[in-house]
């Protein structure tokens, strides 16, 4: 399943190296990273068998834990959702 981080800017002291970085760590089991740009984060979770409920649950609490903006967006099949809902 295809993951899409949509975010507007990076949250202060981290860079899109620190952040790929750290998601990639944390997703070390549960999927991995398959692109970036200025303004997203392209990941994969797991294979289209397996619940991906975990890397889900994974990307979100850390994008909350590190202080991405409100407007900030987790896209999964075309539909985004903030990671604040």
């Amino acid at each position: 399943m295809e993951l899409i981080i949509r975010y507007t800017a990076l949250p202060e002291g981290l860079t899109l190296d620190m952040v790929r970085d750290d998601l990639a760590g944390l997703l070390e089991d549960d999927g991995w990273l398959t692109g970036s740009g200025p303004d997203f984060i392209e990941l994969e979770l797991e294979d289209e068998k397996a619940n991906p409920k975990y890397g889900i649950l994974t990307v979100k609490n850390y994008l909350q834990k590190a202080r991405f903006a409100p407007d900030t967006a987790i896209e999964l099949a075309g539909t985004p959702v903030g990671i604040y809902e």
